[in-house]
């Protein structure tokens, strides 16, 4: 937990590490570690947040399960002025941050860690860049639906991936 109130100028260093986060349904971020660097900034306060994970998720056109690993930078200045949060960027020294709006007087590191690992996930995570979307096995198209050789996972695939597993598209 990082106090808000007790910054300094010279500002906070913190390192953590957890073995499983559940980031969103049906996704797992394992193996995440992070450094995350506070700042006072008259009356503001500039984060910096560097972090490596692996994704535990399913391939979208497959949905065969895929561990991803993935790295996240992000510099951003937290405001608990609103006004400030309006304009939705702010200049420091030579750089541009995005501004978000934090009332709070405690921040919960890991949780600010995970969000940044959300916001920076990739749209569309693929087994293979030039995955079809083809069962190994038998070669059916499962963006037309689940073929027989297929076997149970020990996870459900995501309300997208099965929607899209589900659906009847004439590729």
């Amino acid at each position: 937990m990082i106090e808000l109130s007790k910054l300094t100028t010279e500002g906070l260093r913190l390192e953590g590490a957890a073995d499983r986060v559940p980031p969103e349904e049906n996704e797992v971020l394992r193996c995440l570690r992070w450094q995350v660097f506070a700042q006072k900034s008259n009356g503001d306060f500039f984060f910096d947040i560097q972090g490596e994970a692996v994704y535990e998720s399913a391939c979208c056109r497959c949905l065969e399960p895929l561990d991803a690993p993935a790295r996240i930078c992000a510099q951003f200045l937290g405001s608990p002025d609103p006004d400030l949060v309006a304009r939705g960027s702010h200049t420091l020294g030579t750089q541009d941050l995005d501004v978000v709006y934090l009332p709070e007087e405690v921040v919960d590191e890991e949780g600010l860690v995970r969000e940044q690992f959300v916001l920076q996930r990739p749209m569309q995570l693929l087994c293979k860049e030039d995955c079809q979307g083809l069962c190994s096995i038998c070669g059916k198209n499962l963006n037309k639906g689940r073929c027989q050789c297929r076997p149970e996972y020990s996870k459900a695939p995501g309300a997208l991936a099965r929607a899209f597993a589900e659906a009847k598209l004439n590729l």
